[in-house]
């Protein structure tokens, strides 16, 4: 209203229509409301339900429109990813897959959409597994997050997907459906299997299987290896398969195995390596690289097989091959011997004979030079008779007549058959008899022989040595192998050189212009058959020793002794 000044406000006339009292006024209103107060109150609900129905439609549809578009962002994501993507709803009907699902299983869009999952892509093998699995969409709380199922292709091939699976609500919080996302893992089951198989393999394999790092750490062992080397696997992961080493495997060796794995080969060869306990064993080695897919060394295999028993049959075929060709040798020997015994000895029988008795001649005495060159005759005859003798003995060898004896005697007798020998060569014998040396089961004759032989080399050994020596010294060795007794036979002549030891034991060898070669190897096949050892060294200060080792218990108890250890060790 446009103010106005007292003058102004002055100028207007104001009518009285009507007047109502003070005291009639005042109860007006409070009469108003309590008349009307049911209207209003009216009113105001059906106004507030109304504005809270409208809010609550508001709300949901706002929801519903958050929900379509978090679909379709949800299924755009899901076309892009590189997983199979299927959506169900609760009947088991197909609203949805990704092109990933329909690569996989080589249908299309619209051969899958609408259908039912048990009817398209289950077998009739597992169906009734799947329908147990929808069967529990009606209780979410027991329904998988994760689940691994075959699906059949349009092929018939059947894949195996481990699927993830998501359940989707209504408003009400009821299932209306489910969403999976996927995994093809055919090929990757099938290598977890080929793995276990292989896995199971090498731990049940009868090989020795290895692997240690790029720098020959150990990263596992099987349990053959355990088995064979007596160390457990916590012993030996992470050290380095040289504490296995017996030192005989040569430096050259090991450097051509590390050039050859290194240069992409594979290294085959022989170890005799040691137990945990100290005996030592054979095993053949396959040993190459295992490279990353880009062709950097990460590890080496090992796989290797005891072969130790291997070797000693392979040592005792050898053994006998040799015994069988010795012996064919032998026979051969024997035939010719035979043919030189009965060609020359009755010869030989004649003329020595015709000899002795142009000796008993009257006058003989007198013609010097006739009876000096007479006893040159039968020496000689004497020396033919000796090679006779040793090729018939060597040739013809006889079995073993076994007895128990004292070494002493033997080589009393030994001594006795080689006195002449001794008295040329003008060598000083001494024989010393240690305490203690038990009786032995062995063939006397043939160890007289034996003995007599290496005394009379030892007489030849000293034939130009001033202050000729021969020494022997009989005594009791308790050994690995059990008791023995050893004999020692010593001289002071050349000896022999290192490099003739071996070949001096074998036939027809010999380092002097008159013999046959056949006394040292007559001794060792003596010796041999005792199960015994011949030892050939150095003498101090000069000349050779000669050591026999003769088990007590006699060739058997040898034998068996020898048996055991290799079953030990094998």
């Amino acid at each position: 209203p446009k103010h106005h000044t007292g003058e102004e406000a002055g100028a207007y006339r104001w009518r009285i229509i009507a007047h109502i009292p003070a005291h009639q006024l005042s109860p007006t209103l409070p009469l108003f409301i309590r008349s009307h107060i049911t209207i209003y109150l009216a009113m105001f609900l059906f106004i507030t339900l109304g504005s809270w129905v409208l809010a609550g439609s508001h709300r949901r549809h706002r929801l519903a429109e958050a929900q379509r578009d978090y679909e379709q962002r949800f299924r755009r994501t899901l076309e892009n990813i590189d997983l199979a993507a299927i959506a169900v709803d609760r009947d088991g009907t197909i609203t949805f897959c990704n092109d990933c699902f329909l690569r996989i299983t080589g249908w299309q869009r619209d051969q899958v959409i609408t259908h039912h999952w048990l009817s398209r892509f289950t077998s009739d093998e597992s169906r009734a597994e799947v329908a147990g699995l929808m069967d529990l969409l009606a209780e979410p709380e027991h329904f998988p997050a994760r689940v691994e199922t075959r699906v059949r292709t349009r092929q018939g091939e059947q894949r195996l997907f481990s699927w993830n699976n998501t359940l989707s609500f209504d408003g009400s919080g009821q299932v209306i459906g489910l969403t999976a996302i996927g995994e093809d893992i055919t090929v990757k089951r099938r290598s977890e299997t080929e793995l276990l198989k292989l896995s199971q393999a090498v731990e049940q394999s009868p090989s020795i299987v290895m692997i240690t790092d790029s720098q020959g750490s150990i990263d596992y062992v099987n349990p053959k290896f355990t088995e064979v080397s007596g160390y457990t696997r916590e012993e030996v992961l992470g050290k380095n398969p040289r504490f296995l080493k017996s030192g005989e495997t040569s430096t050259q060796e090991y450097g051509n195995l590390w050039d050859t794995v290194m240069a992409g080969g594979e290294w085959r060869g022989e170890f005799h390596n040691r137990r945990k306990n100290g005996e030592l064993y054979w095993e053949a080695a396959s040993i190459s690289a295992i490279r990353d897919p880009r062709g950097s060394l990460t590890h080496f295999l090992a796989v290797k097989e005891d072969i130790t028993e291997r070797k000693r049959l392979e040592q005792e075929v050898a053994e006998r091959n040799r015994e069988l060709a010795h012996s064919e040798t032998l026979a051969a020997m024997g035939r010719m011997a035979s043919m030189i015994a009965h060609d020359l000895r009755n010869p030989l029988s004649s003329v020595k004979m015709t000899l002795q008795i142009l000796g008993k001649q009257p006058g003989m005495e007198e013609n010097r030079e006739a009876d000096e060159l007479r006893l040159i005759s039968l020496e000689q005859i004497r020396y033919m008779e000796e090679i006779l003798s040793d090729l018939l003995v060597y040739s013809r060898p006889d079995a073993l007549t076994l007895d128990w004896i004292t070494i002493d005697k033997v080589i009393e007798m030994a001594v006795s058959l080689s006195r002449r020998r001794l008295e040329e060569a003008g060598a000083e014998l001494n024989i010393n008899y240690h305490p203690g040396v038990p009786t032995l089961h062995g063939d006397p004759t043939k160890l007289r022989q034996a003995f007599s032989n290496l005394i009379s080399n030892a007489a030849q050994a000293v034939e130009e040595t001033e202050n000729a020596r021969i020494d022997i010294d009989v005594m009791l060795e308790l050994g690995p192998e059990g008791t023995a007794v050893r004999t020692e036979i010593r001289d002071n002549g050349p000896g022999v050189p290192p490099g003739e030891r071996e070949r001096i034991l074998e036939a027809f060898h010999t380092t002097r212009a008159k013999g046959t070669g056949l006394g040292l190897a007559i001794v060792k096949r003596i010796i041999d058959q005792h199960r015994g050892q011949l030892i050939i060294g150095d003498n101090q200060p000069g000349g050779a020793c000669i050591t026999v080792i003769l088990p007590v218990g006699g060739p058997w108890e040898a034998a068996g002794t020898q048996t055991d250890t290799g079953q030990a060790t094998s």
